[in-house]
């Protein structure tokens, strides 16, 4: 590769860098602007009801992030209870079934690996 051609490469290189950072500068106070924080910026004339409606979604988007995490896990719970009484539902094996089947191995075997 001859030295021209190592600058032009370099060149090009760095033209396309230098264009990213401009689309991320031209970019990023549209990415930005949505932060809940905002509303100081904003006039209460901005929202529909002037600023009464402002706190009130406030308060349901708190409402929201505090119940998720028990909305989820009281699902969970209740999956594993329901999946619990399905199982005590189910009629009990007979004995003779259970020892005609041999009980499988929780490792697989070494296949001739050593210690």
């Amino acid at each position: 590769m001859a030295k021209g051609e190592r600058k032009t490469v370099l060149m090009q290189a760095s033209v396309r860098v230098i264009l990213v950072l401009v689309m991320l500068a031209i970019l990023a106070p549209a990415i930005a602007g949505a932060c809940p924080l905002c509303k100081d910026a904003k006039a209460n004339t901005d929202y529909p009801g002037g600023s009464a409606s402002l706190p009130k979604g406030f308060y349901y988007s708190i409402l929201l992030m505090v119940s998720a995490p028990f909305l989820v896990m009281g699902g969970l719970l209740l999956k594993i209870h329901l999946a619990r009484r399905r199982l005590r539902s189910l009629p009990a094996p007979a004995p003779e079934a259970l020892e005609e089947k041999p009980i499988p191995p929780l490792l697989p075997d070494a296949r001739g690996a050593r210690p």
